[in-house]
């Protein structure tokens, strides 16, 4: 092992030999490749630290169940992306998924009453986004199994209650994702590859913004956060805010609609493929099926071209909105 790696290592060592459990393991694992000089000299150590990271990860993304049950954890992803939902005990979480989708969620005014996952679909304009309400980020009992499912998810939304201390209760959450490896991408920030941490993007929700002071408690949220990330103040109970939040979910997702027709059609606007941002034109053919991308010699494009009926290639860049008409 190297002799040369600074205190910041040694400590994250020491805190991964007494981790209990692979999602303590993967975090301070994480810590240690983030404190880890980049030369030659610790090429060796760099590939031992990915390999255990990946093997706690693994570990924390399949939970053993008895009797071969499948956890409740294991959420698979609907429509157009997945939002989980992340806060503190009675933030609000429950009452805002069981508004915004109609899922029964359990709402009550006593701590960790979510104890499993819960999802349900938020209709968004002609698309439906999962949402995800979670147990209390700060219960012990489910924190390893919670962050598995973060790991997987498309977005992170953190939920605090305006009518408690919401900017004490950020500053826990964040320190919570950071001390179990994530890292919650800011405005405009990209992915880094180079990152060890697990990074996501975030909107940041104070929730209960019908009750006394909240508006006080908001303004000090957004002076504090607004800079690093998208900031709403909402109400389950009255529907203040509610459809931007919807919006500013399917915008955090990164996700674009395109409208594929066929010649001498009308355009359904009511089923969208729903694709990523910056992608092109054969990737929509793709989405129709994987030998369109081989036979489509160009496509017309009503939406965000010069004019209407635009004779585009697959290189294209879709914006939303856009409606294509493949040719071959």
């Amino acid at each position: 092992m190297p002799t040369n790696l600074p205190p910041k290592y040694h400590v994250a060592e020491e805190a991964y030999r007494a981790a209990v459990g692979p999602a303590e393991k993967a975090a301070t694992l994480q810590q240690m490749l983030s404190a880890t000089p980049k030369h030659k000299g610790t090429d060796h150590l760099r590939a031992d630290l990915r390999a255990k990271i990946s093997k706690a990860l693994e570990e924390l993304e399949s939970p053993k169940r008895g009797a071969g049950r499948p956890s409740p954890y294991a959420i698979r992803k609907e429509g157009a992306g997945q939002a989980v939902l992340i806060g503190k005990s009675n933030a609000g979480k429950s009452q805002l998924v069981a508004t915004l989708t109609g899922a029964d969620a359990k709402v009550a005014a006593y701590p960790f009453t979510t104890r499993i996952p819960l999802p349900g679909m938020l209709p968004f304009q002609n698309v439906k986004i999962q949402l995800v309400d979670t147990p209390a980020i700060d219960d012990p009992e489910v924190q390893s199994q919670l962050f598995s499912l973060v790991r997987n998810t498309d977005l992170v939304v953190v939920v605090v209650d305006l009518s408690e201390d919401p900017l004490t209760d950020a500053d826990e959450i964040l320190g919570e994702m950071d001390r179990f490896g994530y890292r919650l991408l800011e405005k405009g920030e990209a992915v880094d590859p180079d990152d060890p941490l697990v990074q996501k993007p975030c909107l940041l929700v104070g929730s209960k913004s019908d009750q006394e002071d909240a508006d006080v408690a908001f303004e000090l949220l957004e002076e504090l956060y607004a800079s690093r990330f998208s900031t709403l103040g909402v109400s389950a109970d009255t529907g203040i805010g509610l459809d931007a939040l919807g919006e500013a979910i399917f915008q955090a997702l990164g996700k674009v609609r395109v409208y594929l027709k066929a010649e001498r059609t009308e355009t359904d606007f009511s089923a969208p493929e729903v694709l990523t941002i910056g992608s092109i034109v054969e990737d929509a053919a793709i989405s129709v099926h994987k030998d369109w991308a081989r036979k489509f010699k160009f496509a017309l494009l009503w939406g965000s071209g010069k004019h209407d009926g635009q004779r585009v290639g697959r290189d294209y860049v879709l914006e939303d909105g856009d409606v294509i008409e493949l040719h071959s």
